[in-house]
This record gives structure tokens, C-alpha cells and sequence, in this order.
């Protein structure tokens, strides 16, 4: 890795968790982690932090394709992917103590699962929530880690919820949000088809994470049919792709996500082959996420 030009704003990860930089003077950074803990620090210090945790990552990777090469392979630090199943007490909205999020626990088993021959994927904690984020590598935006189309686990009291998410319009971006470019991706007819049948089969349900969004409820499909259930009332919506289209032009945010709800209960039940669950979970919407990178 080359050195990382450090913005005011930006989301990085060391070893503590996931901080925001407050502050740039020289080389010398103010910044806070999600406890509200402040500190400053040097540039150079949290490069090689970081270096350290993407080489970790890159050993992961390597477990992932089997060490088969003859050569010598360095060791996994003793670290690496302890996760041993999520917990009763881990389901929370309070991140304090979220272990489970780091990269050497549940963010490092899925991606070690996750079997694709085109993207090199990573996990990232998500600042200042119970969530974890994955996306390959190249593609992630290191500046914004929430704010492109990845896969992401999150949790609350009751529930996990895995899937993808489809990133939410910012007005410091440049280019077109993945939102729109998933509405692109919509316009063709067997894909919109093709989605409605992996919706349909796994149970999952499309939502707007934003709590102002540009829409409340969930979007189901129910006999090849997208409907939307909001409070008990239901209505047909003929096109997925005209739906979301019309949610362009009214100001909010909008980031959906796609995604399987389980059961606190089914979950912990399930122990460490939760992490099989969700990896497979992704690969069936890694089309999706495959038509987003591919377009860039």
C-alpha cells in the first residue's frame, strides 16, 4: 500500500476500531473512535497501522484460496478469524464491545467463505454502527467506507440482517450514486425478473434504511409480483425499476438494501456456520454486486 492522503472526514480502521479523522495538521491527525475516545496521532503511524491490518487481510485471503502454493507462507497472526458464533449479547444497537465486527471475527469468516473468482473481498466494521460492511477491495471507497454497493450484516436487538446494500446519494460525491446505477441495471426486463425470483425464494425483502427516507415499509414478491407492505396496507407495484426511478426527484435519501432478516434466536442457534449462512446469502445476490463494479 502506498501512503494514504489523509482527509478531514474520512472513516479509517486500526486496531482499536473504526475512527474519523476531526483534523489535519502537517502530519499530525486528530481523531475519534466510535466510544467518543479523541486522540492525536501521526500520519505515518496510522499508514502503517493500516498496512498492517490489509496484510493480515491479504493472509486471510490466502487461507481463503487453500495456501497451496509450495512456497513458504507466513503464519496468520494467532488472531485471525477466532469467531467461534454470534452471541444473546450481541445483539445490540450499542457498538461497545462489538467485537464481532473486526476483521479477525465474523468480517474475516465470511469473506474467507465468499467464493468468487473476480473480486478480492474485504470486511470493514461500519463507524458508529452494529454492522459490518464487505465489497472488494479495489472498489471500496476507503474515503467513505458506508457510502457504495457492498454487502453488509447488521444487527439489532431482535434480528441479524444480511444482504446488499445499494449506496445512498451524497452531496460531496462527484459521480453518480450506485442507487441510480442499480435503477440502470433494473431497466433490463430478465434482470428485474431475475431478482423478483431470488427475492421470492430466499425471503428477502428491499428496504430504505434511512429513517426519512424516500419510502417506508418493505417491498416483497408474491406470486412474481413486487408489492409494497407499509403498516398493514399492501399495494402492487407493477416495476421495481419505475418505483425506485420515481424516488429520484424528491430531495431524500435513499439507501436500500436487499436483504434476509433472521431471528436472534435462529441465529445463536446456528453457531459459527452462521458465517456459511450469510456467505451464501451474498453469492446469490453477487450478480447484482458483480453488474455495479463491472460498470465502472
Amino acid at each position: 500500500m502506498n501512503g494514504i492522503a489523509f482527509k478531514v472526514g474520512q472513516e479509517h480502521e486500526n486496531m482499536k476500531g473504526v475512527y474519523k479523522i476531526l483534523a489535519i495538521n502537517k502530519d499530525v491527525l486528530s481523531i475519534r473512535w466510535e466510544n467518543g475516545e479523541e486522540i492525536t496521532t501521526t500520519a505515518a503511524l496510522q499508514n502503517r497501522i493500516i498496512e498492517r491490518i490489509q496484510r493480515e487481510r491479504a493472509l486471510i485471503r490466502d487461507k481463503k484460496r487453500g495456501g497451496k502454493s509450495k512456497s513458504k507462507q507466513p503464519k496468520l497472526p494467532k488472531h485471525v478469524t477466532k469467531f467461534d458464533g454470534l452471541k444473546e449479547g450481541d445483539f445490540s444497537k450499542n457498538i461497545a464491545g462489538a467485537a464481532w465486527r473486526h476483521h479477525d471475527s465474523l468480517g474475516g469468516e465470511v469473506a474467507v467463505r465468499l467464493k468468487s473468482d473476480k473480486f478480492d473481498i474485504a470486511s470493514w466494521p461500519r463507524y458508529g454502527f452494529s454492522e459490518i460492511r464487505w465489497a472488494d477491495f479495489d472498489h471500496q471507497c476507503q474515503a467513505y467506507l458506508g457510502i457504495q454497493v457492498g454487502f453488509f450484516a447488521r444487527l439489532d436487538e431482535n434480528s441479524l440482517y444480511c444482504g446488499l446494500c445499494i449506496g445512498r446519494a451524497n452531496e460531496t460525491m462527484e459521480t453518480e450514486d450506485d442507487r441510480n446505477a442499480f435503477i440502470s441495471w433494473l431497466r433490463d426486463p430478465e434482470n428485474e425478473s431475475w431478482l423478483n425470483k431470488i427475492v421470492s425464494e430466499n425471503d428477502f425483502v428491499i428496504y430504505d434504511i434511512e429513517e426519512e427516507g424516500a419510502f417506508t415499509g418493505t417491498v416483497m414478491s408474491a406470486e412474481g409480483k413486487w408489492r409494497l407492505s407499509n403498516k398493514g396496507h399492501e399495494q402492487e407495484i407493477e416495476s421495481l425499476c419505475d418505483f425506485l426511478d420515481g424516488l429520484t426527484n424528491n430531495g431524500r435519501p435513499v439507501e436500500l438494501q436487499v436483504a434476509k432478516i433472521i431471528e436472534r434466536e435462529k441465529v445463536v442457534a446456528r453457531g459459527t456456520k452462521i458465517a456459511d449462512d450469510i456467505a451464501g446469502l451474498f453469492e446469490l445476490l453477487m450478480p447484482v454486486y458483480e453488474a455495479f463494479v463491472a460498470s465502472e
